[in-house]
């Protein structure tokens, strides 16, 4: 049997788009609120976690993929160890400008002033590295028999 592969990137195309409008959407409501509350915490925490999500969805595919293999779940480290901590550390920058704590503060953002001075908004684009690094770190291995 031939599978229909236009008509699964059809869906997966329509399912990215519905999830960028959606949450747009959820954005604008809650920069709404932050402006009438003063609050700008849930914004800073569905912005970041939107663009998350956004990288899983993209890496969504390689893991549905994964899943139909045989063989023992695995993480692959070396790609969590050198794409996803250092996705973690850029995309909770916001928050950890926010550190109460002055020296935690201080030697934490030291590698996120650098990038602030250039005009790239690299938080949103680690946001999406470090949710695609998570749906495509897990890989299945074959179990081999020895007979």
């Amino acid at each position: 049997m031939r599978k229909n592969y236009w008509l699964s990137y059809f869906v997966y195309a329509v399912v990215l788009v519905f999830y960028m409008i959606l949450s747009d959407k959820i954005l604008e409501s809650i920069v709404k609120e932050s402006q009438r509350t003063f609050n700008m915490l849930p914004y800073m925490i569905w912005s970041s976690i939107a663009f998350v999500i956004l990288g899983v969805l993209l890496g969504l595919e390689k893991f549905m993929l994964e899943r139909k293999k045989e063989g023992k779940w695995k993480v692959n480290l070396p790609k969590v160890l050198f794409l996803g901590i250092p996705s973690l550390y850029f995309s909770i920058s916001m928050f950890i400008a926010l550190c109460p704590i002055d020296f935690i503060r201080q030697i934490l953002s030291y590698p996120i002033s650098v990038l602030l001075k250039s005009d790239m908004n690299f938080e949103k684009a680690f946001q999406v590295v470090l949710g695609f690094t998570i749906s495509t770190s897990f890989v299945k291995e074959k179990i081999e028999h020895n007979h």
